[in-house]
């Protein structure tokens, strides 16, 4: 991720945000696939996510077409609105992250399947990813929003 966007930097992080969702929730439907005899409270759980990641995603394409009908204009009241939706979407992925991490240390099925741990902890790399990238848009975001130090320090 390049952060030569300048004033779109928060619409590449909801680009990013709509692309990652994509993955996790095919990732989420992997994951029983590649796990023979994958135990059912983990399957309910995985469905649970990827309908999670599915109606986020529906969100964020929302947004983006009413950037695009915008012309890319978008007020500070959508900005914030934003901001919220990718804070949103990064508390997911945070909490899909724990759940894989509890999927290594406690599935029997992934235990013993060699290439069900590679693929998950592929997948949990890849969350992470998203996680750290949309987390530094959002603080650039936040210290653009806020202002300056000179400026506080005057308040």
């Amino acid at each position: 991720m390049q952060f030569y966007y300048g004033s779109q930097n928060l619409l590449r992080a909801l680009d990013e945000a709509e692309f990652w969702k994509h993955q996790e929730s095919e990732h989420a439907g992997l994951i029983p696939i590649v796990t023979p005899g994958l135990e059912e409270e983990y399957i309910h759980r995985l469905e649970h996510f990827s309908i999670g990641f599915t109606y986020i995603g529906t969100k964020i394409v929302r947004y983006l077409e009413s950037v695009v009908r915008s012309g890319g204009t978008i007020g500070e009241d959508i900005c914030q609105k934003i901001v919220e939706l990718v804070n949103e979407c990064v508390e997911q992925s945070k909490s899909f992250v724990e759940f894989l991490l509890e999927l290594l240390k406690n599935s029997k099925a992934v235990h013993h399947s060699t290439a069900s741990q590679v693929v998950v902890n592929h997948m949990m790399r890849e969350s992470q990813y998203f996680i750290g990238i949309d987390q530094l848009i959002l603080q650039a975001q936040n210290a653009r929003i806020l202002p300056s130090p000179q400026v506080r320090s005057r308040l």
